[in-house]
């Protein structure tokens, strides 16, 4: 006979182990960068589509010392390239989010906190980050850059594979 409930069992062992949530309280632009080094003579020659150069990598740091705030930022690099192999734009961009981090029963593991600031985090403030990249080489003059999708969770594996 068993006078337990075993959803209650399982619930209380979860309440233990202080699994974090995140809550973005802000998006922001926190650096960004765009030189166009053959300008204005890179415009007036006949454009085709720049072969493209991207990198793409995740920060995380604390805010302040004992504060659940955390800095999350997507740092992107784009450089656009025409047939010639002459640099035709860099663009450099840091899109940040401010992140609040609490977990029920304390301050949680810094392993449960990884996958939450460079994996789940990144992964919504993407859009924000694709978004202005679009828009900063469009203005510029160029075709925007377009990109697929990030699966943070491979980039983070690969990062771990390295180090």
């Amino acid at each position: 006979m068993h006078d337990g409930d075993a959803t209650a069992t399982v619930a209380g062992a979860a309440d233990g182990m202080a699994v974090p949530r995140g809550e973005i309280v802000s998006q922001y632009v926190k650096s960004v960068r765009l030189d166009v080094p053959g300008a204005p003579a890179v415009h007036a020659a006949p454009k085709g589509l720049p072969r493209l150069h991207l990198d793409l990598d995740v920060d995380a740091r604390q805010v302040a010392d004992g504060a659940p705030l955390f800095e999350v930022a997507l740092v992107l690099r784009c450089q656009g390239r025409g047939p010639d192999e002459q640099v035709l734009f860099e663009a450099d961009l840091a899109y940040a989010g401010l992140v609040n981090l609490r977990a029920a029963g304390g301050i949680a593991a810094p392993e449960m906190l990884e996958p939450l600031l460079l994996v789940e985090i990144p992964a919504l403030l993407f859009p924000g980050a694709r978004n202005l990249l679009a828009e900063l080489t469009r203005d510029a003059g160029f075709p925007p850059v377009l990109m697929q999708g990030v699966d943070f969770a491979a980039l983070q594996r690969g990062r771990r594979a390295v180090s």
